[in-house]
């Protein structure tokens, strides 16, 4: 609505908040889930700064950090899917890694489209991501 601040919500608390008057279109044209970090390469070398709890996503369910049930909602509160095909990023995989999965849950009540990311990785390591 480009007459509203942007809100980002989960069930009653609102988590973000970002202002009408720091874009200069009403309305977004692109939504990033995932993790980042900034690497200088201080040292000479890549950061050590670990994405997500630093475990690779090929790892157990459980150890690995995750965003679950992601979903695009209209300002009625209606689910609704991207217009365009989700895409994967990584620009370190030595480093770094994200899987996507989708599932369609058809004993669910709500009509159960699920997207749901794994991503992390440990940074650094002087052979794998030097």
């Amino acid at each position: 609505d480009e007459d509203q601040d942007w809100g980002l919500w989960v069930d009653d608390t609102m988590i973000g908040f970002w202002p009408k008057s720091r874009y200069r279109k009403p309305y977004a044209n692109k939504i990033i889930w995932g993790g980042e970090i900034v690497n200088k390469r201080t040292r000479g070398r890549h950061t050590s700064t670990q994405m997500g709890n630093g475990h690779f996503s090929s790892e157990q369910t459980g150890r690995v950090a995750y965003i679950s049930n992601m979903a695009l909602y209209d300002l009625d509160l209606d689910r609704y899917d991207a217009p365009e095909a989700i895409d994967v990023h990584v620009t370190e995989p030595d480093c770094y890694d994200l899987k996507y999965f989708q599932f369609d849950d058809d004993d669910d009540d709500d009509d159960g489209y699920r997207q749901h990311i794994t991503f992390g990785g440990p940074g650094y390591d002087r052979i794998k991501c030097p």
